[in-house]
């Protein structure tokens, strides 16, 4: 019988005892948002309507789709505001108002065509529901939505947490995630 040796791995190289992530940096938050699945909303507007929104991005996706995923989706509004906001400071101060509004409009197209030819919807998958509810609203459909929201944003939460705490591994985290991005379209389809 020959004698083994023990090999300590090399430097950089990820270990599967190495089960959580790291933690974004502060500056990618905005880009990668607070979770790695998605995201949900819960806002009370005017007259007490309640929206709710949850958005699951495909398991296993790499970080860069999920980055360009979020730029696509938020560039209309975005790219809007940086377009009105550079209007108003350079103004006339670099060139004619016309001018200005041409550069402006080619840019935010550009931009536009550029991030959906990158991140489009054939890209990447995104998955979103939409619940809102009226007050004293009696919609049995809504409220059983509403239902599947709750439930699906306490699993993908509750899943980020037990890998955080060591509790899963990182294939049952993507498998609940799985499961959570399945249900999603199945609501959708209902």
């Amino acid at each position: 019988m020959r004698k083994t040796v023990q090999r300590r791995p090399e430097p950089g190289i990820l270990q599967l005892s190495q089960s959580a992530p790291a933690q974004p940096q502060w500056w990618s938050r905005p880009l990668e948002g607070a979770h790695q699945w998605g995201s949900f909303d819960a806002t009370v507007g005017r007259y007490g309507v309640q929206r709710y929104r949850l958005t699951v991005y495909p398991p296993g996706s790499t970080t860069a789709d999920r980055r360009l995923a979020r730029l696509w989706r938020g560039w209309p509004i975005t790219g809007a505001v940086l377009g009105l906001l550079a209007i108003m400071l350079l103004g006339d101060a670099a060139a004619s108002p016309h001018t200005v509004l041409a550069i402006f409009v080619v840019a935010y197209v550009g931009i536009g065509a550029l991030l959906f030819l990158r991140a489009g919807p054939v890209r990447v998958r995104v998955r979103s529901m939409s619940v809102s509810l009226l007050p004293n609203g009696a919609d049995v459909a809504e409220r059983r939505r509403h239902t599947e929201w709750r439930t699906l944003t306490g699993m993908l939460t509750e899943a980020d947490r037990m890998l955080a705490n060591g509790a899963i591994s990182l294939v049952e985290h993507e498998a609940i995630w799985w499961e959570a991005y399945d249900r999603v379209e199945a609501i959708a389809h209902v």
